[in-house]
Order: structure tokens, then sequence, then C-alpha cells
């Protein structure tokens, strides 16, 4: 959840925002809004028309959850993995 400034694009009932990670659309009414961001994350909007200032904040789903969970622990073996390997000389480590 945070404030941002923004740029939008009308296209009809449809607004379209560009950035570098892709191209969102949302659909809604002007100061509420709900959408899909670049990556496919779903949110809802709120704001003060004709000022560029809202507040966003994502839905999580349950797949978005789980996915989180599995980097956080795929972190924290990778983790684990290099702090063994670093005790070991690099010859070993190669299979030398």
């Amino acid at each position: 959840m945070s404030w941002r400034f923004r740029k939008m694009f009308r296209f009809g009932p449809v607004r379209t925002t560009i950035s570098k990670k892709g191209v969102g659309a949302s659909w809604g009414i002007p100061g509420i809004r709900l959408g899909v961001s670049p990556d496919g994350g779903k949110y809802i909007s709120l704001g003060i028309p004709g000022t560029g200032l809202y507040f966003i904040k994502y839905l999580s789903s349950q797949q978005q959850t789980n996915t989180k969970q599995n980097d956080r622990q795929n972190k924290a073996k990778q983790t684990q993995i290099k702090k063994n390997n670093q005790e070991e000389p690099w010859w070993k480590q190669k299979d030398l």
C-alpha cells in the first residue's frame, strides 16, 4: 500500500498505463478503479480526480501468497547452501 503519481492514457472506458514493466489496464469511475498491473497483479485504487494522487491496494490471491512463501523458502535454502559451500575449499566444490 502506497501513494504514487502517474500518467494514464484513456481509450474509451479503459485506462491504460505504460511503464518499464509493460502495459497495465484499469476500469472504473473517476476516483475508484479496478485494474491489472503489467505483471498480472489485480488491484483497487482510490484517488482524488484531477490531482494525480491516489492510494492503491493490491489484492492478493492464494496463488500469489503461495508463490511468495515458496520464494522465501528457496532463498533460505540457497543461503544455507552458499554458507555450506563457502566452508569447503574451491577444489572440493568443483569435484576436482
